[in-house]
């Protein structure tokens, strides 16, 4: 996920633009970060794979990472699956 580090990751909030997730581990002053998201919808399956930027990391109250990034790099394709998962769920 960032600076060399991989964490298994729970997804909290994705849109469009924007993807929240918690973390066991923090960013470490990261400006990008390499998100890799097994994504499941409909009982379609996609890995989404983005370069997002980060905009803030908190550490909340169940010692993990909340972690709020836009997206930066992400393939139509994967935006298309978000959008649909978005909106059956908006």
């Amino acid at each position: 996920m960032t600076n060399g580090q991989v964490a298994d990751i729970h997804c909290t909030h994705i849109s469009h633009d924007l993807v929240e997730v918690e973390s066991p581990i923090g960013l470490q002053g990261s400006k990008k970060v390499k998100l890799e998201l097994n994504a499941i919808h409909e009982g379609k399956q996609m890995l989404i794979k983005a370069i997002c930027l980060p905009s803030a990391d908190i550490l909340n109250e169940h010692d993990k990472h909340y972690i709020k990034m836009k997206f930066g790099t992400i393939s139509e394709a994967e935006r298309d699956f978000i959008d649909q998962f978005v909106k059956m769920h908006s």
